[in-house]
C-alpha cells in the first residue's frame, strides 16, 4: 500500500509492468487497455415535496398521510395510514429537537392558532418530519433544505414507495400515486475501456488522469483496471488497483489523500 497527498487539479499516470510468470521478465501484452469504475451502493425510493416550509396543518382537516412500501419479491407489502400527533407542538415542542424558527400562522402572531374554528399548526419541515416519524412504517421522513423527503426503509430496485390519499398531500405538496423504486448496486464507469500507451517492452501507462472534485468524489473508492491479451495463449490478463479519495487536512477542499492498493 502507497499513499500520496495530491493537491485537487493534480493529473496522475497510471502505469503497469506486465512479467512473465516464467522468466520472471518483461513481457508484452496484446490489445492492452485502461479503465476506471466505481460503484453506487443501493439506494431506497424516495420522494420529495414539491412545496417549501413553513407547513400550516389543520387538526382533522389535513393532518393524515398515507404511503405504501412493498417489496414484491419478497413478499413485504406495509400500508402505513398516519394521523399527525400534531399535541406535542403545544404540549413538548423541545422533545422534538428541531432547530428554533418563527414560522406563525398565516394572519396571526403565533405558532398554533384557532381559525375558522379549527386549530392550525405552523410547522418547520423537521417539525413535520419528527411528528411524521413518530409512527411511520416502512418509510422515513428526512429534510432537505426545507423540504420533506419521503424515503423507503428498505434499499434495491424491487422494493418501491407509492403515496396514498392523505390529507396532507396538498399541504407539502405530494399527489396521490406517486411512485419511487430503489436501486440495485451498480457498477459506474468515469473511464471506459481506452488504449494503453506502450513505454518499452512490457511496460504501459495511461498519462494525466485529473484527480480533481468534480468528477470524482473525496470518500469514493475507485478501481483501476489494465486489460491485456497474452500473444501466445489468448488468455486475458489483468493488474487493478484502486484507491479511496479522501480529505487530508482540508482546507476548502484544496488537498485530496490517495491511497492506493494493488
Amino acid at each position: 500500500m502507497s499513499t500520496t497527498i495530491t493537491e485537487v487539479g493534480t493529473f496522475k499516470d497510471f502505469e503497469v509492468i506486465w512479467i512473465d510468470r516464467f522468466t520472471r521478465q518483461p513481457k508484452d501484452m496484446d490489445n492492452v487497455t485502461f479503465e476506471m469504475y466505481h460503484y453506487e451502493a443501493s439506494s431506497a425510493g424516495e420522494i420529495t415535496s414539491t412545496i417549501q416550509e413553513p407547513y400550516m396543518v389543520t387538526e382533522g382537516l389535513n393532518d393524515t398521510l398515507n404511503i405504501m412500501s412493498v417489496c414484491p419479491a419478497s413478499g413485504y407489502f406495509v400500508d402505513s395510514y398516519i394521523t399527525l400527533q400534531l399535541n406535542l407542538i403545544c404540549d413538548n415542542l423541545d422533545a422534538l429537537g428541531c432547530p428554533p424558527n418563527n414560522f406563525t400562522v398565516c394572519g396571526t402572531t403565533e405558532k398554533v392558532s384557532i381559525v375558522n374554528g379549527n386549530k392550525v399548526y405552523a410547522l418547520s419541515a423537521c417539525e413535520l418530519a419528527t411528528i411524521i416519524n413518530l409512527d411511520a412504517s416502512g418509510f422515513t421522513a428526512v429534510v432537505e433544505e426545507g423540504f420533506i423527503v419521503i424515503k423507503s426503509d428498505l434499499t434495491g430496485s424491487d422494493c418501491y414507495i407509492e403515496v396514498g390519499t392523505g390529507t396532507l398531500n396538498g399541504v407539502i405538496g405530494l399527489t396521490a400515486g406517486d411512485t419511487a423504486y430503489g436501486n440495485d448496486t451498480m457498477l459506474e464507469f468515469d473511464i471506459t475501456a481506452q488504449p494503453a500507451i506502450r513505454i518499452s517492452t512490457g511496460r504501459y501507462i495511461y498519462p494525466n488522469v485529473g484527480l480533481s472534485q468534480p468528477p470524482f468524489t473525496v470518500g469514493e473508492r475507485y478501481y483501476a483496471m489494465f486489460r491485456g491479451t497474452e500473444p501466445v495463449t489468448l488468455v486475458e490478463e489483468f493488474y487493478q488497483e484502486d484507491f479511496n479519495l479522501v480529505c487530508s487536512i482540508c482546507n476548502n477542499g484544496n488537498n485530496l489523500t490517495y491511497s492506493f492498493i494493488k
